[in-house]
Protein backbone atom coordinates (compact mmCIF):
# COMPACT_ATOMS: atom_id res chain seq x y z
CA UNK A 1 0.00 0.00 0.00
CA UNK A 2 2.79 2.40 0.94
CA UNK A 3 4.64 1.64 -2.28
CA UNK A 4 1.51 2.36 -4.33
CA UNK A 5 1.03 5.72 -2.61
CA UNK A 6 4.70 6.58 -3.15
CA UNK A 7 4.43 5.73 -6.85
CA UNK A 8 1.31 7.87 -7.18
CA UNK A 9 3.05 10.78 -5.49
CA UNK A 10 6.14 10.37 -7.68
CA UNK A 11 3.96 10.31 -10.78
CA UNK A 12 2.06 13.39 -9.61
CA UNK A 13 5.19 15.39 -8.91
CA UNK A 14 6.83 14.25 -12.16
CA UNK A 15 3.82 15.48 -14.13
CA UNK A 16 3.70 18.71 -12.15
CA UNK A 17 7.40 19.47 -12.33
CA UNK A 18 7.50 18.86 -16.09
CA UNK A 19 5.54 22.09 -16.62
CA UNK A 20 6.89 23.95 -13.58
CA UNK A 21 9.23 26.83 -14.43
CA UNK A 22 11.13 29.35 -12.34
CA UNK A 23 13.99 30.64 -14.51
CA UNK A 24 16.18 29.42 -17.37
CA UNK A 25 18.63 30.95 -19.88
CA UNK A 26 17.56 31.29 -23.49
CA UNK A 27 18.75 32.71 -26.81
CA UNK A 28 16.72 35.22 -28.80
CA UNK A 29 15.42 33.73 -32.03
CA UNK A 30 13.83 36.95 -33.27
CA UNK A 31 12.63 40.36 -32.07
CA UNK A 32 9.00 41.30 -32.73
CA UNK A 33 7.69 44.71 -33.75
CA UNK A 34 6.00 45.20 -30.37
CA UNK A 35 9.29 44.73 -28.52
CA UNK A 36 8.64 41.18 -27.36
CA UNK A 37 11.07 38.41 -28.27
CA UNK A 38 10.84 34.83 -29.45
CA UNK A 39 13.35 32.67 -27.59
CA UNK A 40 14.78 29.15 -27.56
CA UNK A 41 15.76 27.68 -24.18
CA UNK A 42 19.49 27.10 -23.78
CA UNK A 43 18.98 24.14 -21.41
CA UNK A 44 16.74 21.15 -22.08
CA UNK A 45 13.81 20.53 -19.79
CA UNK A 46 13.84 17.30 -17.80
CA UNK A 47 10.55 15.51 -18.52
CA UNK A 48 8.82 12.73 -16.63
CA UNK A 49 10.80 9.52 -16.13
CA UNK A 50 14.02 11.60 -16.52
CA UNK A 51 13.55 11.92 -20.27
CA UNK A 52 15.13 14.94 -21.97
CA UNK A 53 13.12 17.50 -23.92
CA UNK A 54 13.33 16.48 -27.61
CA UNK A 55 14.32 18.68 -30.54
CA UNK A 56 11.78 20.03 -32.99
CA UNK A 57 11.87 19.28 -36.73
CA UNK A 58 14.55 21.93 -37.26
CA UNK A 59 16.86 20.09 -34.85
CA UNK A 60 16.51 22.73 -32.12
CA UNK A 61 14.41 23.18 -29.00
CA UNK A 62 10.92 24.65 -29.18
CA UNK A 63 10.58 28.41 -29.74
CA UNK A 64 8.68 30.29 -27.05
CA UNK A 65 6.96 33.28 -28.63
CA UNK A 66 6.06 36.82 -27.55
CA UNK A 67 8.01 37.06 -24.30
CA UNK A 68 8.07 40.64 -22.91
CA UNK A 69 11.49 42.12 -22.11
CA UNK A 70 12.28 43.76 -18.77
CA UNK A 71 14.44 46.89 -19.13
CA UNK A 72 16.22 48.80 -16.40
CA UNK A 73 14.33 52.03 -15.82
CA UNK A 74 11.76 54.12 -13.96
CA UNK A 75 9.00 56.57 -14.94
CA UNK A 76 11.61 59.30 -15.49
CA UNK A 77 14.55 57.46 -17.06
CA UNK A 78 15.31 54.17 -18.75
CA UNK A 79 18.13 52.57 -20.68
CA UNK A 80 17.58 51.46 -24.27
CA UNK A 81 19.70 49.18 -26.41
CA UNK A 82 19.01 46.96 -29.38
CA UNK A 83 18.39 43.24 -29.12
CA UNK A 84 19.31 40.85 -31.90
CA UNK A 85 19.15 37.18 -32.77
CA UNK A 86 21.51 35.16 -30.61
CA UNK A 87 21.48 37.55 -27.65
CA UNK A 88 21.15 35.81 -24.29
CA UNK A 89 18.26 36.44 -21.92
CA UNK A 90 17.21 35.03 -18.58
CA UNK A 91 13.58 33.93 -18.75
CA UNK A 92 11.84 34.18 -15.39
CA UNK A 93 8.37 32.80 -14.75
CA UNK A 94 5.95 34.60 -12.46
CA UNK A 95 4.27 32.61 -9.69
CA UNK A 96 1.05 34.48 -10.56
CA UNK A 97 -0.80 34.60 -13.86
CA UNK A 98 0.40 37.87 -15.47
CA UNK A 99 -1.06 37.42 -18.95
CA UNK A 100 -3.49 40.35 -18.52
CA UNK A 101 -0.82 42.49 -16.86
CA UNK A 102 1.63 41.91 -19.73
CA UNK A 103 -0.83 43.39 -22.22
CA UNK A 104 -1.35 46.64 -20.31
CA UNK A 105 0.76 49.66 -19.32
CA UNK A 106 2.49 48.08 -16.31
CA UNK A 107 1.13 50.80 -14.05
CA UNK A 108 -0.11 50.75 -10.45
CA UNK A 109 -3.43 49.05 -11.26
CA UNK A 110 -4.03 45.49 -10.04
CA UNK A 111 -5.06 43.13 -12.83
CA UNK A 112 -7.09 39.97 -12.43
CA UNK A 113 -5.39 36.69 -13.35
CA UNK A 114 -6.73 34.61 -16.22
CA UNK A 115 -6.36 31.45 -14.14
CA UNK A 116 -4.73 30.11 -11.00
CA UNK A 117 -1.71 29.02 -13.02
CA UNK A 118 1.80 30.37 -12.65
CA UNK A 119 5.41 29.26 -12.96
CA UNK A 120 4.83 28.09 -16.51
CA UNK A 121 5.75 29.10 -20.06
CA UNK A 122 2.70 31.38 -20.31
CA UNK A 123 4.00 33.76 -17.66
CA UNK A 124 7.55 34.44 -18.81
CA UNK A 125 9.53 37.68 -18.78
CA UNK A 126 12.97 38.07 -20.40
CA UNK A 127 15.95 39.92 -18.89
CA UNK A 128 18.89 40.55 -21.28
CA UNK A 129 22.31 39.74 -19.82
CA UNK A 130 25.87 39.07 -20.92
CA UNK A 131 28.92 37.48 -19.40
CA UNK A 132 31.71 39.96 -18.67
CA UNK A 133 34.22 37.90 -20.64
CA UNK A 134 32.25 38.36 -23.87
CA UNK A 135 33.13 41.36 -26.02
CA UNK A 136 30.58 43.93 -27.16
CA UNK A 137 30.50 46.85 -29.62
CA UNK A 138 29.77 49.33 -26.83
CA UNK A 139 31.05 48.98 -23.27
CA UNK A 140 30.26 51.20 -20.26
CA UNK A 141 32.43 50.34 -17.26
CA UNK A 142 32.64 51.78 -13.74
CA UNK A 143 35.65 50.98 -11.57
CA UNK A 144 35.85 50.86 -7.78
CA UNK A 145 36.83 54.53 -7.58
CA UNK A 146 33.72 55.54 -9.50
CA UNK A 147 35.51 56.39 -12.75
CA UNK A 148 33.32 55.84 -15.80
CA UNK A 149 34.71 54.67 -19.15
CA UNK A 150 32.61 54.56 -22.32
CA UNK A 151 33.95 52.66 -25.33
CA UNK A 152 31.85 53.25 -28.45
CA UNK A 153 32.21 54.09 -32.12
CA UNK A 154 30.03 57.19 -31.65
CA UNK A 155 28.35 58.97 -28.73
CA UNK A 156 25.43 61.34 -29.35
CA UNK A 157 24.05 63.74 -26.71
CA UNK A 158 20.58 65.14 -27.44
CA UNK A 159 19.84 67.64 -24.67
CA UNK A 160 18.79 71.27 -24.25
CA UNK A 161 21.89 71.90 -22.16
CA UNK A 162 25.03 69.93 -21.32
CA UNK A 163 26.92 71.14 -18.24
CA UNK A 164 30.42 69.96 -17.41
CA UNK A 165 31.99 70.85 -14.07
CA UNK A 166 35.72 70.29 -13.96
CA UNK A 167 38.63 70.08 -16.35
CA UNK A 168 37.89 68.90 -19.88
CA UNK A 169 40.63 67.19 -21.89
CA UNK A 170 39.98 66.44 -25.56
CA UNK A 171 42.38 64.37 -27.66
CA UNK A 172 41.11 65.14 -31.15
CA UNK A 173 39.33 67.80 -33.20
CA UNK A 174 36.43 69.93 -31.97
CA UNK A 175 33.84 71.33 -34.37
CA UNK A 176 30.88 73.58 -33.64
CA UNK A 177 27.94 74.80 -35.71
CA UNK A 178 27.21 77.58 -33.20
CA UNK A 179 28.97 80.24 -31.17
CA UNK A 180 31.62 79.54 -28.55
CA UNK A 181 31.81 81.83 -25.51
CA UNK A 182 34.53 81.94 -22.87
CA UNK A 183 34.87 83.99 -19.69
CA UNK A 184 38.57 83.21 -19.46
CA UNK A 185 41.62 83.43 -21.68
CA UNK A 186 42.07 81.27 -24.76
CA UNK A 187 45.56 80.01 -25.55
CA UNK A 188 46.75 78.26 -28.69
CA UNK A 189 50.16 76.75 -29.42
CA UNK A 190 49.34 76.49 -33.14
CA UNK A 191 47.87 78.81 -35.73
CA UNK A 192 44.47 80.43 -35.27
CA UNK A 193 42.58 80.51 -38.57
CA UNK A 194 39.30 82.11 -39.56
CA UNK A 195 37.52 84.35 -42.05
CA UNK A 196 37.42 87.19 -39.50
CA UNK A 197 38.38 87.88 -35.91
CA UNK A 198 36.50 90.64 -34.12
CA UNK A 199 36.69 92.35 -30.73
CA UNK A 200 34.38 95.06 -29.37
CA UNK A 201 36.70 97.70 -30.92
CA UNK A 202 38.43 95.90 -33.78
CA UNK A 203 37.56 93.68 -36.73
CA UNK A 204 40.41 92.07 -38.63
CA UNK A 205 38.29 91.71 -41.77
CA UNK A 206 37.29 95.40 -41.96
CA UNK A 207 40.34 96.86 -40.23
CA UNK A 208 41.93 99.98 -41.85
CA UNK A 209 44.75 102.27 -40.76
CA UNK A 210 44.28 106.02 -40.35
CA UNK A 211 46.78 106.64 -43.16
CA UNK A 212 47.26 104.25 -46.02
CA UNK A 213 50.85 103.58 -46.99
CA UNK A 214 52.34 102.30 -50.22
CA UNK A 215 55.35 100.20 -51.00
CA UNK A 216 57.01 97.43 -49.05
CA UNK A 217 57.31 97.62 -45.29
CA UNK A 218 60.74 98.44 -43.92
CA UNK A 219 62.32 96.60 -41.02
CA UNK A 220 62.60 98.37 -37.68
CA UNK A 221 65.65 100.55 -37.06
CA UNK A 222 68.50 99.29 -34.94
CA UNK A 223 68.23 100.64 -31.45
CA UNK A 224 70.96 103.12 -30.52
CA UNK A 225 71.23 104.00 -26.86
CA UNK A 226 71.43 107.74 -26.06
CA UNK A 227 74.78 109.31 -25.38
CA UNK A 228 75.68 109.84 -21.74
Amino acid sequence: MANSIAKLLDSFFDNKMEDFETAFPAAIESVNDDGTVNVRPSVRNCLRNMQMEPNMKDGKLMVIKNVPVLWAGTKTVHIEYELDQGDTVLCISSSRDIRNWKKEKWDEAAYDPVSFSGNDLLNLLAIPFRRVQESAATVISIDREGNVTVKASEVTLDAENVKITGKLDVDGDISSAGNIASDGEIEASGKVKGSDFATPTLSFLGHTHLTAGTGSPTPPSVYTPPSP
